[in-house]
């Protein structure tokens, strides 16, 4: 389930956003933030142990938008654009206050309280069937501020070992994949896996070392595949024709461009950065592969 913030907040945002530098190129497929991390651990939760978490984090929502609000008073804007900005900024401020004012009332009242994550990993909570997106209003300070939430609401409620936010996840590497030898007229003798990962050779020699070459590439875009799939569930964006595998220094890994920003992955997917592999035939094998279309592609063509 999804929501927004309220349209006043928003718009302001987005007018102090548009004044900032294009996004950087991010890492994908990493550990959320802790909070995000707690948050999903507690869909099964008892009720009492998801309303003192909501209650937790709106009380600090309550006192930094505060602290944000009065900050802003102090500040002097230089040029009429700048002030009217200003203005609108602390009335958004006001808005929001009076808002969580609302949900920390009702929170006291009722123990209703789910807790979602959304696609764009933010913490959602309904109250009473009315919805509160988890927005600070700076980045700055946000990851200590919320390891501190966490810290607190684990001495009242078990809490499962948390990752290092931004450290790699558990890799979804495929098991062993099954495939078999065939003839085709166009490409030859050729081993293709189940899924449709097809390499072709010139003949039938080394048949053992031939099958093991293509058997890594499978595995290695089936990996590729399951990752993408997950990055697509958590709101990520793939562009396949931005698609492409870059070799990373120094630690086997390789670096996973996804769309023109320059968002990436960072796997072992040693097959396909040393194979003479045809990628667009990886890449159409890839898109339909997310599309739930089952295709077979030969990727790679050798004579050797």
């Amino acid at each position: 389930m999804r929501t927004r913030v309220s349209a006043v907040l928003l718009a302001v945002l987005m007018v102090w956003v548009a004044a900032s530098p294009a996004m950087e190129p991010r890492e994908l497929y990493v550990q959320p933030p802790v909070m995000v991390q707690v948050a999903e651990g507690l869909t099964e939760a008892s009720s009492s142990a998801r309303a003192d978490f909501a209650a937790l984090v709106v009380e600090e929502l309550i006192e930094v938008y505060t602290q944000e609000l009065e900050h802003s008073g102090l500040e002097r804007a230089r040029g009429a654009g700048r002030e009217r900005r200003l203005v609108r900024w602390r009335q958004a401020m006001e808005m929001e206050l009076a808002r969580l004012h609302r949900f920390r009332r009702a929170l006291v009242m009722t123990e209703d309280v789910l807790v979602e994550v959304d696609r764009q990993g933010q913490v959602l909570f309904m109250v009473e069937g009315s919805p509160l997106l988890v927005s600070w209003p700076r980045v700055a300070g946000q990851a200590a501020r919320e390891m501190d939430l966490v810290q607190r609401y684990c001495t009242l409620h078990a809490c499962p070992a948390l990752g290092e936010a931004g450290a790699a996840r558990a890799m979804p590497r495929a098991a062993d994949v099954g495939g078999a030898w065939s003839m085709s007229q166009m490409h030859g003798p050729g081993w293709e896996s189940e899924g449709g990962v097809r390499c072709a050779f010139a003949d039938l020699r080394d048949r053992a070392s031939r099958e093991e070459r293509c058997r890594a590439l499978a595995a290695d875009l089936e990996t590729l595949s399951a990752v993408l799939a997950q990055v697509v569930r958590e709101g990520g964006r793939i562009e396949w024709r931005m698609l492409r595998v870059e070799d990373e220094p120094g630690d086997g890994m390789q670096r996973v461009i996804v769309n023109e920003r320059g968002d990436y992955l960072r796997l072992p997917l040693r097959a396909l950065s040393v194979e003479p592999v045809n990628w667009q035939a990886a890449l159409r094998w890839l898109e339909r592969r997310a599309a739930g279309v089952r295709s077979t592609e030969t990727v790679l063509s050798t004579r050797s």
